[in-house]
């Protein structure tokens, strides 16, 4: 298929897509981050409580006398552990731990093959347009999901500084090619 204005601007398409994609992909791999902190943390403290108390009891008997402010702070400490596990069911984060890395998996994914046909601009092939509406179908399949998890303006500007940064793109609004992922004032790739 011959180079042409057509051709052009399918493959900018395929590279804006693959910016946005990459950004997204990492947003949900900051927010699986978050969740297995979260999760990891909880695990360790309905575990540490009961084990300490079973320690303490071992290693000095049942007739000190400090082991019953011992209990009554495990007793705190257990309170508050339930409170947190409440709140991890109530808030799905196993749930959202597994949707952030199957959609950071399928957004880094959809970047590299965007990326891919972006780079076809100089030659592109003959099935150009089917391959990348099949991909774009995929593509507008996976926002339509990842829209429903609330994405927030931060988390906008987030993605589309990493996907600028790992494209080598610059900025629309500061003309700047991010170098880092430490926010800048830029209302587009800043301020997160």
């Amino acid at each position: 298929m011959p180079r042409t204005d057509v051709t052009d601007k399918i493959c900018s398409d395929c590279w804006n897509r693959g910016i946005d994609a990459y950004g997204t992909g990492q947003v949900f791999l900051r927010r699986s981050r978050k969740y297995t902190r979260l999760l990891q943390a909880l695990s360790f403290f309905g575990i540490i409580v009961p084990l300490l108390i079973g320690g303490v009891v071992l290693g000095f008997g049942t007739k000190e006398a400090y082991l019953e402010k011992l209990i009554t702070m495990a007793a705190v400490a257990g309170v508050v552990q339930l409170g947190f596990s409440a709140w991890s069911i109530v808030y799905s984060w196993p749930d959202n731990l597994q949707y952030s890395l199957e959609s950071a998996a399928e957004n880094f994914d959809l970047a590299i093959k965007f990326r891919e046909l972006g780079e076809l601009a100089q030659a592109p092939p003959g099935d150009l347009e089917t391959r990348v509406a099949v991909l774009k179908a995929k593509d507008e399949a996976r926002q339509m999901a990842d829209n429903r998890k609330g994405i927030t303006a931060k988390e906008l500007h987030y993605a589309h500084r990493a996907g600028l940064r790992q494209f080598g793109r610059a900025c629309e609004e500061c003309k700047q090619i991010p170098r880092s992922m430490e926010s800048t004032e830029c209302n587009t790739c800043g301020r997160f």
